[in-house]
């Protein structure tokens, strides 16, 4: 059974991955000429919160993913 330290660890290890994804997703856009706006930019507070609140986030990418991957696929038929 996993301890409350190694739970936590591993929580806090998938919110910085998570975090990290994000970040590297975000440069791979704008350098492929993707309009990224300018207060999706994140500072290091920013980054404590994603971290922490990953879950959260995460749904929010699926969504967001969704929606584009479909609405792009219904336009263009």
């Amino acid at each position: 059974m996993m301890s409350i330290i190694e739970i936590t660890g591993t929580y806090l290890l998938i919110g910085v991955v998570f975090t990290f994804l994000v970040d590297i997703s975000t440069e791979y856009a704008r350098k492929k000429g993707i309009e990224v706006p300018d207060n999706s930019e994140w500072n290091n507070d920013t980054r404590l919160l994603a971290i922490l609140v990953w879950p959260i986030g995460l749904l929010f990418f699926i969504d967001g993913f969704i929606k584009a991957y479909f609405g792009n696929n219904n336009k263009n038929k």
